[in-house]
């Protein structure tokens, strides 16, 4: 939709800090008339309304509910607010937006997370941060985040879904809405637009930033995005194949935390050294593929049959072979993707122990609706059914088969165009001088690493590498899971992106440190795809003794 014009927020009266006074008068000899304090700017702005007219993407128009201004993180303006939805029975797109008194003339937009329904403030420090660093806020930019249009307290609640508007707000629209009512009040607090706009999301927020790139590229400058969600429809299809292989057959194929842990180990004992040294980290994840028949053979119950938490059966071994698998379509979702990519089960992925609290449950037999006990992965798979696609909340999600959904193939095709974030034309990003920093950890348990190995050999085939080089880089994270994991990473991505933006320095190999208690501090260099880092000697817990290596 064509972007209506901003241009009623100039037809505010009041000046900002900077304008300059009125002409000497008798009774001001001087001729300048004090600028009005950041508390008087900030309680302007409450109470505003922002008409229809100047957001995208229709709504009802934007209220500003309360402005207050903080003095801490070096004092700004909380802007708190509501978009109004078209459809009354719709939720309304709670929003914030943090104006700081010193601005450094840029603007930063968080994504969420999960099925998101809570604020998104833009006030807290980045996903993996650097331990110490400030904020964002802090550093000058103006924040803003939402709760992507729906209130709930459990980021895997999705009823929210049952409501078409409340649906597309979550697939994107929420995002737009948000910008374009940020953008307004920027361009009212500072009588300027931001010079660099950028937006930083992991997981749901990583998608919602691809989103941004293929939907609304003129909107953003550059772009950092952690552990996408981006084929979301695959993933949540691949949820459920997940959860009918642990759940159907009476649960023959259900692993508890004790066989999971027992997989794990074996895995981390063939895998560990293949990188040059045992430290409890895979980073060959290439060479520990090759290993996973080997491995495997090695876990079976001597009969096939289930024997105790020593073994695996033969059923159990299946499930674990359907989560390394790709889950292949034979219909296409959304930009005509008909796959989406197995799990590094059996190359470091952790999905049980001490570094992670997402595991494959407590029971082989699930409740319905799923609840705690039950695998993670399926209590998302079993809400996207019951909510996203079929629309009955007591489905007996089970029963639906993602190759052969029957009558709601063209509903799952539906909710993919709404939600998913596939498409590799990037041209207008590129175009615009856009660019993308993109990570994954190898070891994610929640969203498939391959998944944006995919996306991103996607790009390449689409643009070739050379122009793919001059606006993405991708960077994949040994030992790291879905914010869980062997090593878990502080990365300063955000930097890395502004430089590259402001000064046309790309970054290449980038640096990453441990923030685990047992081994804080550890460093690793983070060495752009399909780059791993190799030891070569010395000290295993500084990234020198490290090289980035293809073998």
């Amino acid at each position: 939709m064509i972007r209506r014009s901003l241009g009623w927020a100039l037809a505010f009266t009041f000046c900002i800090s900077g304008c300059g006074g009125n002409g000497p008068t008798s009774e001001n000899p001087g001729g300048s008339t004090p600028a009005p304090t950041a508390a008087t700017q900030c309680s302007a702005l409450s109470g505003l309304s922002i008409p229809a007219s100047s957001i995208a993407v229709p709504t009802s128009g934007a209220t500003i509910t309360s402005a207050t201004l903080v003095e801490t993180s070096g004092e700004y303006c909380q802007v708190n607010g509501a978009i109004a939805p078209v459809d009354p029975a719709a939720p309304s797109i709670k929003f914030q937006v943090n104006l700081p008194t010193r601005w450094n003339h840029k603007a930063l937009h968080y994504g969420g997370g999960g099925f998101d329904g809570t604020l998104i403030t833009g006030v807290d420090p980045l996903d993996m941060a650097p331990t110490g660093t400030s904020t964002p806020l802090a550093n000058g930019y103006a924040t803003f985040g939402d709760d992507s249009g729906h209130q709930s307290s459990s980021i895997t609640d999705g009823k929210f879904a049952a409501n078409d508007e409340s649906l597309a707000n979550y697939g994107g629209l929420s995002l737009k809405n948000t910008h374009d009512v940020a953008m307004a009040l920027i361009k009212k607090r500072y009588a300027s637009a931001p010079d660099k706009v950028y937006f930083f999301g992991s997981s749901t927020g990583g998608r919602d930033g691809l989103s941004e790139a293929q939907r609304w590229p003129q909107d953003y400058d550059g772009i950092v995005v952690n552990r996408p969600a981006l084929n979301y429809t695959g993933l949540r299809l691949s949820n459920v194949v997940l959860g009918r292989a642990l759940y159907l057959n009476s649960g023959a194929g259900w692993l508890d935390v004790a066989k999971t842990v027992l997989l794990q180990n074996a895995v981390m004992t063939a895998c560990d050294a293949l990188d040059g040294v045992a430290d409890g980290v895979i980073a060959n994840v290439t060479a520990c593929k090759a290993q996973s028949a080997t491995v495997l053979a090695s876990l079976r119950c001597p009969s096939g049959a289930d024997s105790g938490d020593t073994c695996l059966s033969d059923a159990q071994i299946a499930t674990v072979q359907t989560i390394a698998a790709p889950l292949q379509l034979p219909y296409p979702l959304a930009n005509g993707v008909t796959r989406y990519a197995g799990y590094n089960i059996l190359a470091g992925s952790v999905f049980a122990g001490p570094n992670t609290t997402r595991d494959l449950g407590e029971s082989r037999v699930p409740a319905n609706p799923a609840g705690k006990k039950d695998a993670n992965q399926w209590v998302t798979g079993d809400q996207w059914v019951k909510y996203f696609v079929t629309r009955v909340p007591t489905f007996d999600s089970l029963t639906f088969d993602p190759l052969n959904p029957g009558t709601y193939q063209s509903r799952v095709q539906t909710v993919s165009a709404l939600t998913d974030a596939t498409s590799a034309d990037l041209s207008a990003y590129v175009a615009k001088g856009g660019k993308l920093i993109m990570t994954h950890g190898l070891a994610d348990e929640i969203v498939s690493t391959d998944s944006s190995t995919d996306y991103y050999n996607g790009l390449v085939q689409r643009f070739g590498q050379s122009t793919v080089d001059g606006f993405v880089r991708f960077y994949l994270m040994p030992g790291v899971g879905h914010g869980t994991g062997p090593f878990h990473p502080a990365v300063d991505s955000l930097s890395a992106l502004d430089q590259w933006v402001e000064t046309g320095k790309a970054p290449e190999t980038l640096s990453m440190s441990d923030l685990n208690a047992a081994t804080l501090g550890r460093t690793r260099p983070l060495c752009r795809y399909p780059l791993w880092p190799k030891y070569i000697g010395g000290d295993i817990n500084v990234a020198a003794s490290f090289q980035c290596a293809s073998s």
